[in-house]
């Protein structure tokens, strides 16, 4: 029997990931030599632990790159891509985005990719750390000024009442002409060239298989969707999660210098993306 060895794949919990990992979390799509494990925890958990490798295979903010670029290398399959869209800032009354410097948002973390946002367009709002999901709730019921919300809450939060200040993720997406790259999944370098390849292949086709076979695939994720899962996935998984463009690979170079200019990170790292198509490593 040939011999495989344990590799741990970790996600938010979030439809559009979960959709992305289906098929190899169903057993449907396989890694040759590898032996599969799933560990499912919120961004803020999963970006620390990828500063100390935890995770073979991890989602994680793409502000958080910076930090994690020796260790881990960006796939290119199954990226989280705004293309006009991305994290929205909203309040229980109206208000506009400069009306909130020195005002307590809440964010899903500090390194999250909401959390940038919020630095970056609105440097003088006041973050505040809740869990994502408790953030819309906090703002409704006035323990917060404002909050930025992501995965499924960005399209459930008129539910309960709160207004949108702006679309952080389309107001970057405006201001640098360029799509925003939200969220990444990357893989640790020590699995070497084949192994890096090996899972690359394996993801694009795990959300190709999803994408090919969507109600069975929702129908699994749903659990994560909070009522809004075939919109969100259909918002998310995308041609831009099936291979990264060339817009969005220019989007993170921009996106990284942005982080590291913040003091998030300590330099722009290089881009190396393991290709799906191409079957290898290339650098932006």
């Amino acid at each position: 029997m040939r011999r495989t060895h344990p590799l741990t794949i970790a996600h938010p919990p979030c439809s559009a990931s979960a959709f992305c990992y289906d098929a190899l979390e169903h057993g449907l799509v396989s890694v040759p030599g590898y032996r599969l494990r799933f560990h499912c925890e919120p961004l803020p958990a999963l970006n620390r632990d990828a500063v100390t490798g935890t995770h073979a295979v991890t989602a994680i903010s793409s502000a958080a790159y910076p930090a994690v670029a020796a260790r881990y290398a960006i796939l290119g399959a199954g990226t989280v891509v705004g293309r006009d869209a991305g994290p929205v800032l909203v309040s229980r009354e109206p208000r506009t985005l400069s009306a909130l410097a020195g005002r307590r948002v809440g964010v899903p973390g500090v390194l999250t990719t909401g959390w940038f946002l919020l630095r970056t367009l609105c440097p003088g709002a006041v973050p505040v750390e809740v869990p994502f999901d408790a953030i819309a709730a906090a703002v409704a019921a006035g323990a917060l000024d404002a909050g930025v919300l992501i995965h499924e809450e960005l399209l459930d939060y008129p539910r309960l009442g709160l207004r949108k200040v702006i679309d952080l993720g389309a107001e970057w997406c405006w201001r640098n002409a360029l799509p925003l790259p939200v969220g990444l999944n990357v893989v640790r370098r020590d699995l070497g060239a084949g192994g890096m390849r090996a899972v690359c292949h394996a993801v694009s086709a795990s959300l190709l298989h999803a994408r090919m076979n969507p109600d069975a695939a929702l129908d699994r994720v749903s659990r994560f969707g909070r009522g809004c899962t075939e919109r969100f996935v259909q918002m998310f998984a995308t041609d831009d999660a099936q291979r990264l463009t060339a817009d969005v690979r220019a989007a993170l170079r921009v996106l990284f210098t942005q982080v590291v200019a913040l003091g998030a990170g300590p330099a722009v790292p290089p881009i190396e993306i393991v290709d799906p198509a191409t079957a290898s490593v290339v650098v932006a």
